[in-house]
């Protein structure tokens, strides 16, 4: 494999991390915090400075830790064959961007809905509509599935240790927010929910 294509492997990559992470995922966040629409990942008291600032202080550390965390456990996993590994690079890029191009579909058709909820809060606009139209008319959870992708896709390119365990916990943790999710959805929506269950898939088009 040549130098070249590592090189535009690795820019995609990282690109498309910064990207879905800051650009994305965090600016939204914060915006969602000053409008008061977001959940906060530790509840904190005080002013809406005081909290956003303590949140974001919070995004640092996780950062600091997960970077570690990295740097770790980026050890090769066993039992990849060195003949595949063009065909699981190139395999695992297409699985990347397919799966970060449907995030950002979601995203976009989300528009103000759109908020990150945790494992122990959804938060919910007072005006807020039931999104069925693009990827959601597919699944009803596409940045998940997208998520989980874009992670298989880096791990096939990688084939480290730290992006297995990445991409368990993300199995994990995102199935169990996106029960929390129905939940929610399904007390604020009932029969409009039901029926927009009855004809979606949960979180894989076509399959489940």
């Amino acid at each position: 494999m040549t130098d070249t294509f590592e090189w535009t492997v690795n820019l995609i990559v990282i690109g498309g991390m910064l990207y879905l992470s800051f650009v994305m995922a965090l600016a939204g966040w914060v915006a969602s915090l000053r409008r008061g629409e977001a959940v906060t990942l530790l509840p904190i008291a005080g002013s809406r400075s005081t909290v956003i600032a303590a949140q974001l202080g919070l995004i640092v550390v996780g950062l600091v830790l997960f970077i570690l965390l990295m740097l770790w456990l980026w050890v090769p996993l066993p039992l990849r064959p060195a003949a595949a590994l063009p065909w699981l690079k190139a395999g695992g890029l297409a699985l990347f961007v397919g799966g970060a191009a449907f995030i950002i579909w979601a995203r976009q058709t989300l528009g103000r809905m759109w908020g990150i909820s945790t494992s122990r809060e959804v938060k919910l606009l007072p005006n807020h509509q039931l999104i069925t139209a693009g990827p959601y008319g597919l699944v009803r959870h596409p940045m998940y599935c997208g998520w989980w992708l874009a992670v298989l896709g880096l791990l096939l390119i990688y084939w480290t240790w730290i992006l297995a365990l990445l991409l368990v916990m993300s199995l994990v943790v995102f199935y169990r927010r996106a029960r929390l999710e129905e939940k929610v959805l399904a007390a604020r929506f009932g029969p409009e929910w039901q029926r927009y269950v009855s004809r979606s898939k949960f979180m894989f088009p076509f399959i489940w």
